[in-house]
């Protein structure tokens, strides 16, 4: 029966061919097109069956493979495909489903599923190498704009930041100087942090009118990011801006004359994802704890609030040996620590507890210990003053917790920080420079 049907649709479409051949017409379940090619539902009350072109996976817009002229030579003008593939490449030339024409150049895309929306920096601002809290929001882009983006469609979406930075003024030179200033954007969106540097010159001589400063020449660049998207949601993102250190710029890239503390670690523990090594594996599950978790509650620390990295040996339950990891990189020659904890012993044991320095890149411990507690209870908070550190080298703070009869031990409000700013030293400081940013975040549907 399949046969006969097959048999009957080929006679039907030959005989509908040779009919209006002579008015070069072809009507497909129709014996009236109404053009050269018509095609007709059998159901025409209904109309329910559509036009299937052939399905290809495009691989650029400028680019007609693989289509090919079964003729030979190149493909002709007007031949219409339905592309399968998405391409992300960030060019002008990537393609997404679709129903494509050629134009003897390049496949046009047909049908397009459009939203396209802009946000723009409100207010250039002066960045501050030695801003509170490190990242400075981008007036009217920041966390502070509070700016959400609505997806219309499900699928892939470019979010591209356009920015343009200019470095401040430098210091005065006899004869000619030129400073470089860099610093970091991070976009954050729905969560997820995209960091990307930037950086631009400027310049002095005394060649050029006598002594003549080239500042703010502003430097454009542009970062693209592919995401996929829920049509429907509502996505929050901010745009930030870390001023690097700036030697050479006027007064060493400070806002004031006197340095000013700048955190490098503000740790609380309401957010943070313990990094540790040597995590013991014997305690298992209930009151006891394997290595170093964050607690809210756990432990008497006094200073202690809401979420601490705490430690458990349960009383003699099980044996633990973990040290908890926080990193961090001067940018200067000395840091300050400070921070709060408990070491709660069973007396008569040797069980420990000690803050130490590590140097990651070199692999050796800095100096003596910060804290180290044997068989002893401590209840109190520790403040190092100065620490001399390497600029640019990697670090670890570490807590580390060996104990086989021990109660527990618990830290909270690990403050990591550097002055910034003129200092008796004059390379030692980060600080304002004059840098200008202007910015603005594009969202682009392109495709499922």
């Amino acid at each position: 029966m399949k046969k006969n049907t097959v048999s009957y649709s080929l006679c039907f479409f030959v005989l509908c061919f040779i009919s209006n051949i002579s008015f070069a017409q072809v009507g497909i379940n129709t014996t009236d097109p109404k053009g050269i090619l018509d095609f007709n539902d059998m159901n025409v009350t209904t109309m329910t069956l559509g036009v299937v072109y052939p399905n290809v996976a495009l691989v650029a817009s400028d680019d007609p493979s693989p289509v090919v002229n079964p003729q030979g030579g190149p493909i002709v003008e007007g031949t219409v495909v339905y592309n399968t593939n998405t391409t992300n490449t960030g060019a002008v030339t990537d393609v997404y489903p679709g129903v494509y024409v050629w134009d003897g150049t390049q496949w046009v895309i047909h049908y397009k599923k459009r939203q396209s929306e802009l946000f723009n920096q409100t207010a250039l601002i002066r960045t501050e190498a030695n801003f509170v809290s490190d990242w400075q929001d981008v007036p009217g882009l920041g966390i502070a704009a509070a700016n959400t983006f609505t997806a219309k469609y499900s699928g892939l979406y470019r979010i591209e930041v356009k920015t343009n930075f200019g470095a401040g003024r430098t210091n005065t030179n006899s004869n000619t100087f030129v400073g470089m200033a860099s610093g970091q954007f991070r976009l954050l969106f729905d969560g997820t942090p995209y960091t990307f540097d930037t950086s631009a010159f400027s310049a002095y001589t005394t060649y050029i009118g006598g002594g003549t400063y080239y500042e703010d020449i502003w430097k454009e660049s542009y970062e693209t990011r592919y995401v996929n998207l829920i049509a429907g949601t509502t996505y929050p993102f901010s745009l930030c801006f870390d001023a690097y250190d700036a030697p050479g710029f006027l007064g060493n890239g400070s806002t004031s004359t006197a340095p000013t503390s700048v955190d490098l670690i503000n740790e609380n523990f309401d957010s943070h994802t313990i990094n540790q090594i040597n995590s013991s594996s014997g305690c298992g599950s209930g009151s006891s704890t394997n290595g170093w978790i964050i607690s809210a509650g756990a432990g008497t620390c006094t200073a202690c609030a809401g979420n601490r990295l705490y430690v458990n040996s349960n009383k003699n339950t099980c044996i633990q040996n973990a040290t908890a990891l926080i990193s961090f990189t001067p940018t200067v020659s000395s840091v300050n620590i400070n921070f709060d904890y408990q070491m709660l012993q069973k007396n008569g044991t040797a069980d420990s507890f000690r803050v130490y320095i590590y140097d990651e890149d070199n692999l050796m411990q800095v100096g003596a210990n910060l804290i180290s507690l044997i068989d002893t209870n401590d209840n109190t908070s520790y403040s190092s003053g100065v620490i001399t550190l390497t600029p640019g080298t990697a670090y670890t703070l570490r807590f580390e917790y060996i104990a086989t009869k021990s109660n527990y031990a618990s830290v909270d409000n690990v403050v990591i920080s550097e002055l910034s700013g003129p200092s008796t030293t004059v390379t030692e400081g980060r600080g304002y420079i004059g840098n200008e940013i202007d910015c603005q975040i594009e969202f682009t549907y392109i495709g499922e």
